[in-house]
């Protein structure tokens, strides 16, 4: 993926900061197609694109992606974007797919290629021959050559090259894609097959001119926090760092954005570890195999869609979202639940459990609390509760946190084998396919889609290295 500290990045966190502040000083209607021309004014000094009147269109998509239209479907170009807002705001908008192109952004990546750099020096050893399985390089005048016909973009002429001469040049996000979903159409812009996609979101932050989006469900929380609806934020456990502040001070933020609750999700984490550990200690007692995690909503559509013989495998458990939902909808019933997160796929999930009540990502939450001038480091602490039971929940945001949870909660610990697939891609996908035939010497496999954990989810907002400092100051 890119570098979260991006020029596109901050561009869209502005966009989404401008609309947002629209929105609650009750402008937005009214200033909604003058936003690309704020963004972009005469004479604008940062224009990256080939003219200003391309960056203003590009701000218009990227609106029309923060009120969830689906570019792909409805790119009317005659339209003002003061149409689709009255569309999304009356009438509302399809869930599903969650992702859109926006192919005016595409600039038609040449296909995936190895090329032969200056610094090839010819050297005796020529280990980019010898290991190149077509013999699809060969010298002429001294210099390694690529027949393009022959390459099978293998990439082990470019592992093995001393001079490091051989240079991969990607489709970023076609490389990105886990699952082979994102190819170019009869155009030569990228298009995803929702069919096969996992909703990982790997694609949108590999693209760095943003031709393929994701299309928020912010709208209709904003209505609920500007019509001071009963909300409750339900936190992921990977919240706590995404901000230069405490998780007290980051629940005394949603506060005062509008949430009458806030919610620990690692509550909801206990139960699906102390689930996990049943099922565990059962499968292990009774000799029928090895179990994987529940959790990560990428990787559940990942068996749904490409790797059917896990089915029976994965954990019947709810995912700490879900256990969370269904708390909150017990404890505060004439509220409405709101899940906050770093990952697209938590959406997928989010719409099929009627417990929840709509998703947002920490990109949305820090336009959010850009726009209403909130700086989470200057707030007043809030007391989170009695959060003994859970604490070391909140590590489920970590390669093997969920798996350490299940452990700490099982009775025969030292007896259990533990494999993490810390991120998933193509090669760990293709060893995850041997597993119908041969099982993993594993009695608990976790399945993190992100490397890393959630912590590294496509819509965390800061630096791990950076996060761990904010982290556990409460």
């Amino acid at each position: 993926m890119l570098e979260q500290n991006n020029q596109y990045n901050i561009l869209n966190r502005k966009i989404d900061t401008e609309v947002i502040r629209a929105f609650f000083n009750g402008t937005l209607e009214d200033d909604i197609d003058k936003i690309p021309y704020r963004i972009f004014p005469k004479h604008s000094a940062k224009v990256s694109k080939c003219c200003i009147f391309k960056e203003r269109a590009m701000v218009r998509y990227r609106i029309m992606e923060l009120l969830g239209i689906n570019i792909d479907k409805y790119d009317f170009e005659y339209l003002p974007i003061k149409s689709y807002l009255e569309f999304a705001l009356h009438e509302g908008v399809d869930d599903f797919p969650l992702l859109t192109t926006v192919q005016l952004a595409c600039y038609g990546c040449p296909p995936e290629q190895y090329r032969i750099s200056d610094a090839c020096r010819g050297c005796a050893a020529r280990p980019c021959t010898t290991n190149c399985p077509k013999d699809a390089i060969v010298f002429i005048g001294g210099r390694a050559h690529i027949l393009e016909d022959k390459c099978v973009k293998c990439g082990k002429c470019f592992s093995v090259c001393p001079y490091h001469a051989i240079l991969h040049l990607p489709v970023p996000c076609e490389e990105a894609c886990p699952v082979g979903a994102v190819h170019k159409n009869e155009h030569g812009h990228a298009q995803v097959d929702h069919s096969k996609c996992i909703s990982c979101g790997k694609c949108i932050h590999s693209c760095p001119f943003g031709a393929i989006a994701e299309r928020s469900a912010l709208l209709p929380i904003l209505k609920m926090l500007k019509n001071k609806e009963k909300t409750v934020a339900m936190i992921a456990p990977a919240i706590e760092g995404q901000f230069p502040g405490t998780l007290s001070q980051i629940k005394s933020a949603l506060l005062k954005v509008g949430f009458t609750q806030v919610v620990e999700v690692a509550a909801g984490a206990e139960e699906t570890s102390i689930n996990e550990a049943r099922e565990l200690q059962e499968k292990k007692r009774e000799g029928h195999g090895y179990m994987t995690t529940s959790c990560c909503p990428a990787y559940t559509q990942l068996v749904e869609k490409h790797l059917k013989f896990l089915k029976p495998i994965i954990s019947t458990a709810l995912s700490p979202m879900g256990y969370t939902a269904r708390m909150c909808r017990e404890k505060f019933p004439d509220h409405k639940n709101i899940f906050i997160g770093p990952c697209l796929a938590k959406r997928v999930e989010g719409i099929r459990d009627q417990n929840v009540d709509g998703v947002m990502n920490f990109n949305e939450l820090s336009s959010l609390f850009m726009a209403l001038d909130i700086e989470v480091g200057e707030m007043e602490k809030s007391d989170l509760g009695e959060v003994g039971s859970f604490r070391d929940c909140r590590d489920f945001c970590f390669s093997e946190g969920v798996a350490g949870c299940v452990l700490n909660r099982v009775e025969n610990r030292d007896e259990m084998k533990i494999m993490p697939i810390n991120g998933l891609d193509r090669k760990k996908i293709a060893i995850m396919r041997t597993w119908e035939k041969k099982a993993p010497d594993a009695d608990l496999v976790e399945v993190m889609c992100c490397e890393g954990g959630c912590i590294q989810g496509p819509s965390s907002i800061t630096k791990t290295s950076l996060a761990m400092k904010y982290r556990g100051k409460d």
